[in-house]
C-alpha cells in the first residue's frame, strides 16, 4: 500500500509539472522575444521590398551567407535587372526559409539559391532558433503545420526560452546583445554594416579562430535535399525559375581532401538530378581572410563586391540576356 501511494504521488508530481510547463508555454506563445527581433525585422523589410519590386525579378533565397555576401544593389546597377536580397538567417532551417520565401516571389521571377552547406545535410530536427522565432513571431506558420509538428514545437521549447517568453509577455523582455541591425539593410535587402573599414579586433579575432567545416563525404539523400526538391517542384508549377549556386565561404586546405571533394560532388549531382542549373564551381566562391567580416559565411564589403561581380558574369548568359 505504501509503495502504491509513493508511486502515485510521483506520477501526480510528474503530471503536475508537465501541466505547469504546458500552461507556461501556452501563456507566452506570441510574445515577441528580443532574440527573434532582428530576423523578424529582416523579413518585414524584405517582404515590403519584394512586394514593391517589379516582376520579373531575381530573388536571392538563403541564410546569412547571401545576406552578407551578395549585393542586389550591384546586380541592379550593373546588370540592369530587378533584384531582391531575401536572404535571412540559416539558423531557421531549410524548411522554414524555403517556405517563407514563397510569399516573396511571383510567377515569372527567378529564385537564386546560394544555400549554406549545412542545408544539404539538414535532418529536419527543430532547433532553438526556429522554435524561438515561430513561437514569438510567426503563429500562422505554426498553425499551418500538422498536429504532430505542432506538438514537436511545443514540447521542444526549453525552460529558458519559456522564461524569456514570459518576460516578453510581461513587457520586460530579456535584452539581446547583437551587433546585427535591420537598419543596415538598403533598399534591395542587402546588409551594409559589414564594412572592412570598420572592422575591430573582435571581428579579426573571430576570423583567426575559424575552423574548416566537417563535411560528411558523399550525400546520397537527406531531409534537406528533399525539402529543396519540393521547393523546386512547387516553383516549376508556379512558373518560377530556379537557379542554384555555391555559398560564399572561407577557404581551407582541408577542402581539397577526398572526403570534402565527394561532398561537393554530391551537391553537383543533386542539382543535375533535379534539373536545376548550378552556377560555377565550389572553389570559385571560396576566398581568403581579406574578404571576410566575422564568420566563415559573412563577407566584408570588399568581398561582397568581388563575389557579386562573379555572380553577374555567370548569370549573363542565362538570365540577364533576357532583360
Amino acid at each position: 500500500m505504501k509503495t502504491s501511494k509513493y508511486l502515485s504521488s510521483i506520477l501526480s508530481g510528474i503530471l503536475l509539472s508537465i501541466l505547469i510547463f504546458l500552461l507556461a508555454v501556452f501563456y507566452q506563445i506570441g510574445a515577441p522575444t528580443e532574440s527573434s527581433r532582428w530576423t523578424y525585422e529582416l523579413y518585414t523589410i524584405k517582404t515590403r521590398i519584394a512586394d514593391s519590386s517589379k516582376t520579373p525579378k531575381l530573388v536571392v533565397v538563403a541564410g546569412s551567407n547571401a545576406l552578407f555576401g551578395i549585393s542586389c544593389k550591384i546586380v541592379r546597377e550593373e546588370a540592369n535587372f530587378p533584384c531582391v536580397n531575401a536572404a535571412t538567417y540559416a539558423g531557421l532551417g531549410i524548411d522554414y526559409i524555403l517556405n517563407r520565401s514563397r510569399s516573396l516571389i511571383q510567377p515569372g521571377d527567378t529564385v537564386l539559391l546560394p544555400l549554406e552547406y549545412e542545408f544539404y545535410t539538414d535532418d529536419g530536427k527543430l532547433n532553438g532558433a526556429l522554435i524561438d522565432y515561430v513561437l514569438a513571431r510567426d503563429l500562422e506558420y505554426l498553425k499551418s503545420l500538422n498536429w504532430i509538428d505542432q506538438i514537436r514545437f511545443i514540447t521542444g521549447v526549453s525552460m529558458t526560452r519559456v522564461q524569456d517568453g514570459i518576460l516578453a509577455k510581461l513587457g520586460t523582455p530579456k535584452q539581446w546583445k547583437s551587433h546585427y541591425k535591420s537598419e543596415n539593410l538598403n533598399q534591395y535587402g542587402d546588409d551594409t554594416g559589414n564594412r572592412a573599414s570598420t572592422m575591430t579586433q573582435k571581428e579579426f579575432k573571430a576570423l583567426e579562430e575559424l575552423q574548416p567545416k566537417e563535411l560528411e563525404g558523399y550525400i546520397k539523400s537527406s531531409y534537406g535535399m528533399k525539402a529543396i526538391k519540393n521547393f523546386v517542384d512547387w516553383s516549376l508549377k508556379n512558373n518560377i525559375n530556379v537557379i542554384a549556386t555555391w555559398p560564399n565561404t572561407f577557404w581551407f586546405e582541408a577542402y581539397q581532401e577526398p572526403q570534402a571533394k565527394e561532398f561537393f560532388q554530391s551537391i553537383n549531382d543533386f542539382y543535375q538530378t533535379i534539373k536545376v542549373p548550378l552556377l560555377g564551381n565550389y572553389r570559385d566562391f571560396m576566398y581568403d581572410k581579406s574578404m571576410f567580416y566575422d564568420t566563415s559565411y559573412h563577407m566584408n564589403d570588399k568581398g561582397v563586391r568581388y563575389r557579386t561581380k562573379q555572380l553577374i558574369d555567370l548569370l549573363q548568359s542565362i538570365l540577364f540576356k533576357k532583360s
